[in-house]
């Protein structure tokens, strides 16, 4: 587990009442509902990071 990143999230009372509602009544544990959440909007979106793509310099570039 320490290879995962830790997010805070500020909402307003009337929405963290909400959620706090809906996860109780559904059984879900709320830091893993808003991880899946995250997934499924960036996966929704076609988002997918290009890890590396600026890791090296483009040919002719010295590099900085």
């Amino acid at each position: 587990m320490s290879d995962l990143v830790r997010i805070q999230v500020l909402i307003s009372p009337e929405e963290a009442e909400r959620f706090d509602g809906f996860c109780r009544e559904n059984g879900f544990k709320k830091s893993t509902l808003i991880a899946r959440l995250i997934r499924e909007h960036l996966d929704a979106q076609r988002y997918w990071p290009q890890k590396g793509l600026f890791e090296q310099p483009l040919e002719g570039q010295p590099r900085r």
